[in-house]
């Protein structure tokens, strides 16, 4: 539950999809072999084209070039092109780019934030009458997004309750916790020790105001690597948002979460979220190519593996609490979010 009112939610959910619209991208690539039909890859590029007579038709042809390429095997992105009148978007064409080269900079399309055809970065794309529009608003990729990231800004807020606290963000990606929900720095008592491997971030880039007077360390690195040399022990927060789910609960489980205990402070707290097997995923998977995620059948199942780690680690002498909250913006739920205290 959110805690803070000064927090928010800075794009309002429209409309609920379907469970027919996503079921209905999964099945299309389930049922269709080879390569997409032709006629329907014609009418894409018909469209993209006839959409932008007013864009240089370099950048036209170098976006053609990366977009054909997935749609070629792909009928189910093909089809979803078509039906969300993704060639008309000035930004769906690279918001895809983007999935496929820089994760960080994909998720900023939570906040209707990207890049257009020309490769302009635009900050209020849902202010617009682009068919890109509907979707930043609805789609539950998105929608959960905002919903995680809302709650990781309630989380650091609180904990500026404590004396000079630490908060580690292991794969923070562009922050967006602390850039689109009203979050407010306190560079004076709270140190944000930020890391990523994403090689398009540039930290500097994300504020107006320098990092340093913000109170934020930020580090090109993955996940293991800072595990092993930690920016900070003693730390108040740490957060590891939209990762579980892609790691091995062996590996999570075993090396990960004890090397968290390790660095977390008295009361530290762990926020982790793992997200269910749903249908907006399944359509996320089979025609967004998201890399293999390891997903639960439910939110129950979540949690009692969530309780095994944690009671595993207990016999260990690694003491956890848990809370769990499951998403509340989407029809079905889609993820468990967890926090656990150190005892």
């Amino acid at each position: 539950m959110l805690r803070n009112l000064d927090l928010y939610d800075p794009i309002e959910r429209t409309a609920v999809m379907e469970s027919s619209e996503f079921t209905t991208y999964v099945d299309i690539n389930k049922n269709h072999k080879g390569p997409t039909d032709d006629k329907i890859i014609s009418e894409i590029r018909h469209s993209f084209y006839e959409a932008h007579v007013d864009v240089d038709i370099a950048f036209l042809d170098k976006l053609w070039e990366f977009v054909e390429r997935m749609i070629a095997n792909n009928q189910g992105l093909a089809q979803f092109t078509l039906d969300y009148k993704g060639a008309e978007s000035d930004f769906f064409f690279p918001w895809l780019v983007a999935v496929a080269t820089s994760p960080s900079e994909a998720l900023e399309m939570a906040y209707g934030a990207g890049k257009d055809l020309k490769g302009n970065w635009i900050e209020k794309i849902e202010k617009t009458s682009d068919p890109i529009v509907s979707f930043v608003r609805n789609d539950p990729t998105f929608v959960y997004n905002r919903e995680r990231q809302l709650f990781v800004a309630d989380l650091v807020t609180i904990i500026q309750n404590r004396a000079r606290s630490k908060v580690i963000d292991l794969g923070a990606g562009r922050l967006a916790w602390s850039r689109w929900h009203g979050f407010m720095f306190t560079p004076c008592a709270q140190t944000i020790y930020a890391c990523d491997s994403d090689d398009t971030i540039e930290p500097e880039e994300l504020f107006t105001s320098n990092l340093e007077n913000l109170g934020i360390k930020y580090q090109k690195a993955d996940l293991v690597s800072v595990l092993r040399n930690p920016p900070c022990t003693d730390a108040d927060l740490v957060l590891l948002s939209g990762v579980p789910s892609y790691i091995p609960l062996e590996t999570f489980s075993h090396q990960i979460v004890p090397a968290i205990y390790q660095i977390l402070g008295s009361h530290g707290i762990f926020f982790f979220d793992y997200q269910i097997n749903c249908l907006y995923l399944q359509r996320s998977m089979s025609i967004f190519n998201w890399p293999k995620m390891y997903l639960y059948d439910d939110a129950a199942s979540c949690i009692a593996v969530v309780e095994t780690i944690r009671k595993n680690l207990w016999n260990r002498g690694m003491k956890f609490s848990a809370e769990y909250a499951i998403d509340t913006y989407n029809e079905r739920p889609s993820s468990v979010m967890i926090t656990l205290e150190k005892l």
